[in-house]
């Protein structure tokens, strides 16, 4: 299983901070990195990093197909394969309906026959060969006459669809060529999403996970930084699909507890609603060696594992996370690094 992190782009750093954490990352051995299209944009930041780093893989996880058009993320991500050597992976999604909507007045419709388009199309653009002319029509996107200036440097750039509902996974199989999924993932869950998009897509179909991260010496603090991340999915910008994948997994009861307590502004309450088989089956958390056993657990079903450290995370759910700001973004990923590169030694 590769071993990669999350640069989610908060906590102030700048462009130059996330340039030099990504160089640490290859450093201490981590497989890639990847940026969500949330604080930052998804592509500029990784185009500095594709210049600083050699051997990273590295990708949006996941861009927004409401926020730009199949043709512009398509040249995107040939153009960012091009600078980093091929070592784009392309993570796509149909975003958050808050961001989409709220943030950028673009309504959501239909998202399953969107979705099923714009990877037509995207896969049409980052896969001509220079003098090709692409065309496909559909209901939600299509093109016609396009022809690319530029061969790709390689003949095909892997696309990653973000879904967590079967629907949205069964258009991953039919045009993706692996699953994006988010985080709070039970080691069952990704067992079944790797058993079921093998089935339907074939063996050489993957699955991407990401994880929540706290490491620390002191096991409670790691483990009740954990809770608090959990309570910012509510708290901070709503994430109603973490909210939904919560539910499928068998913890509604804590959904609903950690709900109410966030719209009556109690925020402990929300932090001490968060059980512990939560934290225990859906984070990794504790000390460094708690953090190596649970990565261990998701080894054999996921072809890479990115690691979201949540000392980025930082609303307003958790003390921990003034610490953190204190002493720097920077700094909060040393311990994170750190596992990663045990678990380097390791393989």
């Amino acid at each position: 299983m590769r071993l990669s992190i999350m640069l989610a782009g908060g906590g102030g750093m700048r462009v130059s901070d996330m340039v030099s954490l990504a160089v640490r990352a290859e450093v201490a051995g981590a497989d890639g990195v990847y940026m969500p299209e949330a604080w930052r944009s998804g592509f500029v930041t990784l185009s500095a990093i594709a210049v600083a780093t050699s051997r990273l893989s590295l990708g949006p996880y996941v861009l927004n197909a409401h926020a730009r058009t199949p043709m512009i993320a398509g040249m995107s991500a040939v153009d960012l394969d091009e600078l980093s050597g091929g070592r784009l992976v392309l993570g796509v999604g149909s975003g958050n309906r808050v961001t989409n909507e709220s943030y950028q007045g673009v309504p959501v419709i239909r998202p399953l026959e969107k979705m099923r388009d714009y990877l037509a199309v995207l896969r049409g653009v980052v896969e001509a060969r220079y003098g090709q002319r692409v065309d496909y029509v559909g209901a939600r996107h299509s093109m016609s006459g396009w022809h690319p200036q530029v061969s790709p440097v390689r003949s095909r750039i892997p696309i990653l669809l973000a879904a967590t509902s079967p629907k949205m996974a069964q258009v991953a199989y039919e045009r993706a060529d692996g699953l994006a999924l988010g985080s709070l993932l039970t080691r069952e869950y990704v067992a079944q999403a790797r058993a079921e998009g093998q089935r339907a897509a074939g063996e050489s179909f993957t699955v991407t996970a990401a994880s929540f991260v706290s490491v620390d010496d002191d096991r409670e603090r790691a483990r009740n930084a954990a809770r608090s991340a959990v309570v910012n999915l509510y708290a901070g910008k709503p994430h109603p699909h973490y909210d939904s994948l919560l539910r499928q997994q068998g913890f509604a009861d804590v959904a609903d507890a950690v709900g109410e307590a966030v719209e009556a502004g109690d925020l402990a309450a929300a932090r001490s609603a968060v059980s512990d088989s939560v934290v225990d089956r859906l984070t990794i958390a504790g000390t460094r060696e708690d953090c190596l056993a649970r990565l261990e657990d998701y080894s054999d079903l996921a072809d890479e594992l990115i690691l979201v450290n949540v000392n980025t995370m930082r609303y307003q759910a958790g003390d921990h996370a003034v610490g953190a700001a204190a002493t720097g973004t920077q700094d909060s990923f040393s311990p994170l690094l750190g596992l990663i590169e045990e678990a380097s030694s390791r393989r």
